[in-house]
């Protein structure tokens, strides 16, 4: 890829748009009939059930299983390596997936979904409205993220969600909210068959096993080893472009590395950047770079002490050595910024998300400010296979111990890390890839800012900057809405409660036989689309 079409070879605003690309690649003699499509990953989820499925770097494994009521349609995307096709979702807009149209009456109150007539599930039981109902409802009955994605986050304000005349399906809100649409677009609100879940025993069954209804079928699943995905005979859409795919969890970064090299992998995902950068100009491989949304993060958690001090974590703020991360971790693939938007997102604005500097002396001016007393002895988690974590967890231990703030580092499985990311209270920081399911800054502030949340990384409280969400939430002028944004950023920044390591450029790794590969807004999982 040339310098001119690679925005990770750029240290300069990333353009272009947000999270999504799917790419085609030059043909080689490999075909569908050598064997199933072989995908390597990093990280292996904590569950298969939709509602429960609460990760970014998760939702997205389960997509090609569980079809949504709507979609984001796909459009061209510029600046590819030789021979690569790209398109990507667009986040903005909507089209008809399980459902084939939709209107909003009632000022916005009521949500009418007309269904495909005739869809099937892979049992062979009908996906009519009485079933979509059905599993609408068992998600936002969950109390875990197809609650929150049912809701459109908004918690309290779906009045009912019922099958109506003419196989539609009609959710009744006690409130106007435009963003449900949009959450209807995610793979928690993915449709269950809730008659196969409750003949084989309930949601403990669906953690390991699936019924769904999507392009692929779940033939075999090894919770930490592999899973495999087979064609759908009876699917409603375009057919998979792959008969079978076998996806192996390997969350050794040296072991994936080496696959990927000696062309054991067909597509590998989660790869170290420093390992991806290695692979750069290697033969029989490509590397594809996304621009998103996401970013890594380091949350302190704000309600222990002594990280209940503003000043405190400020310090800490000032003493993380952003540049060298970002050569050494990010290996460019990545840019840095400070605040709660990240350059690619649309609220942000570079007067109030300018990279915060590396300065110990100031640092250290802040720590004496703060009046707390070193050393001071905390711990810090992250997710097993995120080798990137790991790496950023070192070198800011590293940093951190100049200041007698000693952190011991503790790697967690997928289902531990959910667990403590997810608790009410959080007592570790936390070392985590975010970023919103939904391109709207209300969607990610109602999820990343407000205290009640499970999902804010920080147990960050801040009511002015709430009361400001709440004025922005129903205004529907883009440049009104900006200027409460804005002060949101301001407040969130002398607060400090989390540290913004560096937005992300998603990176994929493909052997030349691999023609087709796609990157959807919820994760890196959209096998449908990939293909030889």
């Amino acid at each position: 890829m040339s310098d001119a079409a690679s925005p990770a070879r750029r240290l300069g605003r990333l353009a272009g748009p947000l999270v999504v690309a799917l790419a085609a690649f030059a043909p080689s003699a490999a075909s569908a009939a050598d064997g199933p499509l072989i995908v390597n990953y990093s990280l292996p989820p904590p569950t298969l059930d939709p509602a429960f499925d609460c990760d970014i770097t998760d939702l997205g494994f389960i997509s090609s299983l569980y079809p949504t009521l709507l979609r984001h349609p796909q459009v061209p995307l510029e600046g590819a390596p030789e021979g690569v096709a790209v398109t990507r979702e667009d986040p903005a807009k909507l089209e008809g997936y399980v459902a084939e149209s939709w209107t909003v009456l009632d000022d916005g109150k009521t949500l009418t979904f007309k269904i495909r007539d005739g869809l099937v599930f892979s049992t062979g039981r009908p996906m009519d409205a009485a079933a979509v109902a059905a599993s609408l409802n068992r998600a936002l009955q969950s109390g875990a993220c197809g609650t929150y994605f049912t809701e459109a986050s908004q918690f309290g304000n779906t009045e009912s969600i019922t099958a109506g005349e003419g196989n539609t399906v009609v959710i009744t809100l006690k409130r106007p909210e435009p963003l449900v649409p949009f959450a209807l677009t995610v793979q928690a609100t993915g449709i269950v068959d809730v008659a196969e879940v409750e003949a084989n025993g309930g949601d403990q069954w669906l953690a390991s096993h699936a019924a769904g209804g999507g392009p692929y079928v779940l033939a075999e699943y090894q919770p930490g080893v592999k899973a495999v995905f087979k064609a759908n005979p009876t699917f409603f859409g375009t057919p998979a472009r792959e008969p079978e795919v076998v996806v192996n969890f390997i969350t050794d970064n040296a072991t994936l590395l080496l696959q990927a090299r000696n062309g054991n992998a067909d597509i590998t995902l989660g790869l170290s950047k420093a390992a991806v950068a290695s692979l750069a100009d290697s033969d029989g491989v490509k590397v594809i770079e996304v621009p998103t949304a996401r970013w890594q993060l380091v949350g302190f958690p704000t309600k222990v002490a002594p990280f209940d001090n503003v000043k405190f974590r400020e310090a800490l703020t000032y003493a993380v050595p952003y540049e060298a991360i970002l050569k050494t971790v990010a290996h460019g693939y990545g840019e840095l910024f400070f605040g709660p938007f990240p350059p690619a997102f649309p609220a942000y604005d570079e007067r109030f998300g300018a990279p915060r500097p590396y300065d110990l002396e100031k640092a250290r001016a802040l720590l004496a400010e703060s009046g707390v007393a070193t050393p001071v002895n905390a711990e810090l988690i992250f997710r097993e296979g995120q080798v990137d974590q790991e790496q950023i967890a070192t070198i800011v231990q590293g940093a951190w111990s100049q200041l007698g703030v000693n952190i011991a580092i503790k790697k967690l499985p997928a289902s531990g890390f959910q667990q403590a990311a997810q608790a009410e209270d959080k007592t570790a920081l936390i070392v985590r890839f975010d970023g919103p399911s939904i391109a709207d800054p209300a969607w990610l502030l109602d999820y990343d800012l407000r205290a009640a949340s499970v999902y804010n990384m920080s147990n960050y409280d801040s009511p002015e900057a709430e009361k400001l969400l709440d004025e922005a939430h129903p205004l529907a002028d883009q440049a009104e809405r900006q200027k409460y944004w804005d002060r949101i950023a301001e407040i969130w920044i002398a607060d400090a409660p989390r540290v913004p390591v560096y937005a992300d450029v998603y990176t994929a790794v493909v052997a030349d036989d691999v023609k087709h590969w796609s990157y959807a807004q919820n994760g890196p999982f959209d096998i449908d689309n990939w293909g030889r």
